[in-house]
């Protein structure tokens, strides 16, 4: 029997409880990513179980105030001319924080990711991604540190009346790097707001009423250099302590376990 893990950095929760929230950790259900990263739509019949997933999403969601999408493994990627086996994929977890990602979109909820997050919200708004930064992006800067994250590398500069240049109140930042991938079309909405120095997308943000900005270093790690860091995670606490939370509308199904098959609303394919 092989044991399932969740596990996640506690320089994120700690964060969170210092900029004043209450961090809480979800689970991942399994069994259901290989066939949604496959793309081959709803199979005939439609499996059982998945809407119950979708639903334990909604359900979490809307239970609370907001939603941090954390750094890890690659995203959605398949067997193109980034490929490489180095790189630890994990098709559930894709499946799952999508499914967190719709809900929270559906419930008004706002979205902080960091690392893999903002790639995922990107994916999620139909954007692409550069799959592998050193054998696609001419030119590209070291995006791979080799000392700790707790330490940055380069900088990132941000857009002038960006949210993000408001928020750490100056207009550039040093920041630490540990990706492969990164923001390549910007998805629906998305504008960008920081840039590196080689001009690989740092930041992006969503305009309009619902908050939602991505990051693509680590600050969770950066947050005892200076409190210049820990300013994106006060105002997702900020924006997280205007939503009024009420008894969750969804009652959950019995999870069925074994179903397997892609979101209702998919993610946008990359091109």
């Amino acid at each position: 029997m092989t044991l399932i893990q969740v596990r996640v950095s506690a320089q994120y929760a700690e964060a969170v409880y210092r900029a004043g929230g209450y961090p809480l950790v979800t689970p991942t259900f399994t069994g259901y990513g290989e066939a949604y990263a496959a793309g081959r739509g709803w199979p005939e019949p439609r499996p059982q179980g998945l809407e119950s997933v979708v639903k334990a999403a909604e359900a979490i969601i809307s239970s609370v105030n907001g939603l941090l999408l954390t750094g890890g493994g690659d995203v959605l990627l398949k067997e193109g001319p980034g490929y490489s086996k180095e790189w630890p994929m994990d098709r559930d977890r894709d499946f799952w924080e999508a499914a967190l990602f719709n809900a929270a979109v559906k419930y008004k909820r706002p979205i902080f990711g960091i690392c893999r997050g903002v790639q995922l919200i990107n994916i999620a708004l139909g954007g692409t991604l550069w799959d592998d930064i050193p054998s696609q992006y001419p030119g590209a800067i070291n995006h791979q540190q080799t000392t700790s994250r707790n330490n940055p590398s380069h900088k990132v500069f941000f857009a002038p009346g960006s949210q993000i240049a408001e928020i750490c109140g100056q207009t550039e930042l040093l920041v630490n790097s540990g990706h492969h991938q990164a923001v390549k079309d910007l998805g629906k909405g998305l504008v960008v707001t920081a840039r590196a120095e080689d001009e690989l997308i740092e930041a992006v943000e969503l305009p309009g009423p619902l908050w939602i900005m991505g990051v693509q270093w680590h600050p969770e790690a950066l947050v005892n250099g200076a409190p210049v860091y820990l300013t994106l995670f006060e105002r997702l606490v900020q924006e997280a302590k205007k939503v009024r939370v009420v008894e969750s509308p969804t009652k959950l199904p019995p999870l069925k376990t074994g179903a397997v098959g892609p979101l209702e609303k998919p993610l946008t394919e990359r091109r």
